[in-house]
């Protein structure tokens, strides 16, 4: 089964899942506490959370490698760098 995650084009890139996530490991690395005082803001991060956080971002981020949609965003850049230029 790991095989198969890591094999080109058998992943669905979820952004919206990644985006969420990043989301998450910012909040938690601009907090001013921990996330666990009874007071804090519901939107506080447990810290011990972090590490879970960036290993999901990884996976997040290998799918859509994997996927090719990150190469497709890559083109994409690089053509509008070459419109930008050509102006």
């Amino acid at each position: 089964m790991m095989w198969n995650y890591l094999r080109m084009g058998y992943q669905k890139a979820d952004v919206a899942t990644l985006k969420e996530l990043c989301d998450q490991l910012r909040q938690a690395m601009i907090q001013k506490t921990g996330g666990q005082r009874q007071g804090d803001p519901v939107e506080y991060m447990p810290l011990d959370d972090i590490g879970t956080i960036v290993n999901s971002i990884v996976i997040e981020t290998m799918a859509l490698y994997l996927s090719g949609v990150l190469d497709r965003l890559e083109c994409e850049e690089n053509d509008r760098a070459e419109k930008m230029v050509q102006r």
